[in-house]
């Protein structure tokens, strides 16, 4: 009988890991996506428009969206006016644009064939700042939104360019 119930607390221990470790391994796949995205956005020339900066909207007043809007739910408000100044993956592939970055940022879960697959949906938007006459600071900000267990997540990552 003691056995059995040792037993017992040891799986409740080892499904915890499991979960936990599900939990990081979606998190690492969310920052490599955005990482990728940012990288890609550096290698750009600086006449493509994909560069052009955001000049409205919540994004420029809040780009770490600091109240969660890429967090609720697709159909609300909050989330919507925050997506609207993004851009997102149907922006990066737009025809006669070179793409050599992540196509499909899609990952199965630690249930492997079993399991259900992980969508990552990437966002980026471009602040800029004249520095001086003809030097342009561009601040990329990345973010990935993935579904987790526990509810939705989202990654933000950060990046600098200067266009001269």
């Amino acid at each position: 009988m003691v056995f059995l119930l040792g037993l017992s607390g040891l799986l409740g221990a080892l499904t915890q890991a499991r979960n936990a470790t599900g939990q990081a391994r979606r998190y690492m796949q969310a920052t490599d996506i955005a990482n990728d995205l940012l990288e890609q956005i550096q290698l750009w020339p600086a006449t493509d428009t994909r560069l052009t900066p955001t000049t409205a909207g919540v994004c420029k007043d809040d780009p770490l969206d600091k109240v969660g809007a890429l967090s609720q739910p697709k159909g609300s408000a909050a989330y919507s006016a925050y997506a609207a100044c993004l851009r997102s993956d149907a922006d990066l592939k737009a025809s006669g644009r070179s793409w050599a970055g992540l196509t499909n940022p899609t990952f199965m879960d630690e249930l492997g064939s079993q399991g259900t697959p992980t969508q990552y949906e990437r966002y980026y938007m471009i602040l800029s700042k004249e520095v001086r006459e003809n030097v342009q600071w561009l601040q990329i900000w990345v973010k990935v939104r993935y579904e987790d267990p526990d509810g939705v997540r989202v990654v933000t990552v950060q990046g600098m360019r200067v266009v001269m």
